[in-house]
C-alpha cells in the first residue's frame, strides 16, 4: 500500500513540474506576459532620465525602486496637457498636478469626443430603424453605447463647469 501512495505522490510532483515548465515557456502565459512588460518599461523610463532607480539587496534577492525625476515629472505634465485618443480617466487622475484650466480644456476635448460618438450612434440607430426584430443584439448594444456615451457627455459637461481640481492651487513649475 506505501508503494502505492508513493507512486501516485511522484506522479503528481511529475505532472505539477511538467505543468509549471509548459507555463513557464509558453508565450500565451499571463504570469511572464504580465511581469516582463511592465518591468522593461521601468528600466526604459530610468535609461531615459525620467525615473531615479535604487537597488536595495537588504535580504533575499536584489530589487529594484524607483523614484520619478523632475525630468519625468516635467514629461508627466508634458503628456497630461497633450491632445490624445486615449481616454481622459487617465489624465483626469493626475489633475493635481495640472492646473483648473488644463481639466477644463480637457473636459472641453472629451465632452466632444463624447458628443460626436453620439452622433455615430445617431446613424446606427437610422440605419436599425424599422428592423428591431432582426438584429435585436445590434440594437441592444447601440442602445447601451448610446447610454455610455450620453452619461460621458453630462460627465465631462460637470467638469467643464466645475473642475475636480477647482480649489487646487496652480501646479509647481516644472
Amino acid at each position: 500500500m506505501l508503494v502505492i501512495i508513493l507512486i501516485v505522490a511522484f506522479m503528481l510532483l511529475l505532472i505539477i513540474y511538467l505543468v509549471s515548465a509548459v507555463r513557464r515557456h509558453d508565450p500565451d502565459s499571463y504570469v511572464d506576459q504580465d511581469r516582463d512588460p511592465f518591468f522593461s518599461e521601468l528600466a526604459r523610463l530610468a535609461a531615459a532620465g525620467l525615473l531615479y532607480e535604487q537597488e536595495e539587496s537588504s535580504f533575499g534577492r536584489p530589487r529594484k525602486s524607483y523614484t520619478i525625476t523632475p525630468a519625468g515629472e516635467a514629461a508627466l505634465r508634458t503628456w497630461l496637457r497633450e491632445p490624445m485618443n486615449d481616454p481622459g480617466m487617465v489624465r483626469l487622475y493626475f489633475a493635481g498636478i495640472v492646473g483648473p484650466a488644463d481639466v477644463m480644456a480637457l473636459a472641453r476635448q472629451q465632452r466632444q469626443r463624447h458628443q460626436e460618438r453620439l452622433t455615430k450612434y445617431d446613424a446606427v440607430d437610422a440605419l436599425l430603424d424599422g428592423h428591431e426584430d432582426e438584429f435585436s443584439s445590434a440594437v441592444e448594444t447601440a442602445r447601451l453605447g448610446r447610454r455610455f456615451e450620453d452619461m460621458c457627455v453630462r460627465f465631462w459637461a460637470d467638469e467643464v463647469d466645475v473642475p475636480i481640481n477647482a480649489g487646487a492651487t496652480e501646479p509647481r513649475a516644472a
